[in-house]
């Protein structure tokens, strides 16, 4: 499943990885998936969302999608 994706997205900076932030995962410009961060672990180049796509959630591999973010304004840095 893959969704049209928003102008409000912007590249993301994983050294400011933040649970909380909203995320598009993209492939081919097309997002496969868009959530909130809920677990990280930068270390391992990974992390948790509730995909607001398919309702379900998904491990978001840093080397599979190109990762774009919208960061809302309760955001908490993640460590990993």
């Amino acid at each position: 499943m893959s969704a049209l994706h928003s102008d409000k997205f912007r590249p993301y900076d994983f050294s400011h990885l933040c649970l909380g932030d909203l995320i598009e995962a993209r492939q081919n410009q097309r997002v496969h998936h868009r959530g909130h961060i809920e677990e990280a672990h930068p270390d391992l180049g990974v992390f948790w969302i509730q995909d607001t796509i398919t309702g379900s959630r998904r491990l978001i591999d840093f080397d599979s999608f190109e990762i774009f973010f919208g960061r809302p304004a309760e955001a908490v840095p993640a460590t990993g």
